[in-house]
């Protein structure tokens, strides 16, 4: 295997992981109504899995038309994608069920609801800089040849 497969291959599995294989969402149960009411969690999933499909057509794309990856910046884009891969993945992480204290479920659900922008506003960062590095990466291949 080529080594520009491996990012394409890094962020095919984060779409497999985002993907839901059950497609839960909220849906009347009153017979004769056809209501269906998608919360925002399915619509913000929605959009992350639309994004990390694109990013792979993207990587894709790069394995096959460049010899090289830019590994660094490989590295932090993947970084900056896994927290809101986490947050939607796993919505209770920091949350911790067995706890009887009033008090400390509500500083944790406070801290999560903290980090989930911050989550968002890294996963942007890391999208806008692969942009960026795909739009160059393209030109200068055109360039090139």
């Amino acid at each position: 295997m080529k080594r520009p497969y491996i990012p394409f291959l890094a962020f095919l599995v984060l779409l497999f992981l985002t993907i839901p294989f059950s497609f839960d969402f909220a849906t009347s149960v009153v017979p004769g109504w056809h209501t269906t009411i998608f919360p925002p969690y399915f619509i913000w999933g929605l959009i992350l899995i639309i994004v990390l499909l694109l990013v792979t057509i993207g990587y894709w794309l790069l394995s096959k038309r460049v010899d090289k990856i830019n590994w660094t910046l490989f590295a932090f884009h993947f970084i900056l994608t896994i927290p809101t891969v986490i947050f939607l993945k796993f919505p209770s992480i920091f949350l911790d069920v067995q706890q009887t204290n009033h008090e400390e479920i509500i500083k944790a659900i406070s801290l999560r609801i903290k980090f989930i922008p911050l989550a968002w506003t890294l996963f942007i960062i890391g999208q806008t800089l692969f942009i960026i590095y795909f739009i160059r990466t393209i030109n200068s291949k055109r360039i090139t040849t």
